[in-house]
């Protein structure tokens, strides 16, 4: 992925700030979209320390005139998107039964913008630029709710964060056949336990059993790897909780090319 340009949200922790760092390791320049500003800066470190460079900008993905203008930064420094990563995204309680009116129509408002609104928003303002990529890939991160036998998450409270995840998933498909024709390839990985800060602050027992966030990274360069004739509108699906990190890791790497 050497000189290639990459836009991650989500990027101050977790899994973003691994795919941004392996993108650095790569030699690809890396724009980083998070709220988390002493986040930022530590991924911005950690890029740098690849030899290569991370613009953050502390902003919400899901503000859609914070994204518009994002964008017109970007574009007035590159003329091109090679990969958009949309992994931001928050878990809170969002349930009917806790708090009150006030506090959860917030809770459910945030899970729907940080996820579901903020990859609609980043990749409306990527497409033009991603056009210009001769291997232009978008990469949604979702979950393995996305399983007929885990649509129910059974974690009090996950409703905003499950619809925006099963929103997500729709995005990827009707994005898919949408862009097509403009060799934009459009797919999500859906997967399990991830080593995180957000999973490590609801259950840190399976936090961890789960993945690291550079296996994340890994799967998402498995995608880009595959080049301008690569897959598209395909859901990826991999170390569903319970899975041992091993048997995950040999999941990912059957992703290969």
């Amino acid at each position: 992925m050497s000189d290639q340009v990459a836009v991650i949200t989500g990027g101050a922790v977790g899994i973003g700030q691994a795919i941004a760092r392996a993108v650095g390791e790569r030699g690809g320049r890396v724009y980083n979209i998070d709220h988390d500003a002493a986040g930022n800066d530590e991924t911005d470190k950690l890029v740098a320390s690849t030899g290569a460079r991370c613009t953050s900008f502390a902003a919400n993905a899901g503000d859609p005139e914070a994204v518009r203008q994002i964008f017109e930064r970007i574009s007035s420094e590159t003329d091109r998107i090679d990969l958009l990563v949309n992994n931001s995204a928050i878990w809170n309680d969002s349930s009917l039964t806790t708090g009150d009116y006030g506090s959860q129509v917030q809770a459910f408002q945030a899970a729907i913008d940080s996820c579901l609104h903020a990859a609609f928003y980043n990749t409306l303002a990527a497409v033009p630029m991603l056009e210009k990529s001769t291997n232009p890939v978008v990469i949604n991160m979702n979950t393995e709710h996305m399983d007929a036998e885990r649509h129910l998450s059974h974690i009090a409270g996950s409703t905003g964060y499950d619809c925006a995840k099963f929103g997500l998933s729709r995005l990827t498909e009707t994005w898919a056949a949408e862009l097509k024709d403009k060799g934009i390839r459009v797919n999500e990985l859906c997967f399990g336990a991830v080593d995180t800060p957000m999973l490590r602050a609801v259950n840190s027992t399976l936090a961890d059993a789960g993945m690291k966030p550079e296996d994340i990274a890994s799967a998402v360069f498995h995608i880009v790897d595959q080049g301008p004739t690569g897959e598209t509108g395909h859901s990826h699906s991999f170390g569903f909780s319970g899975t041992s990190r091993a048997e995950s890791l040999k999941q990912i790497a059957e992703m290969q090319v």
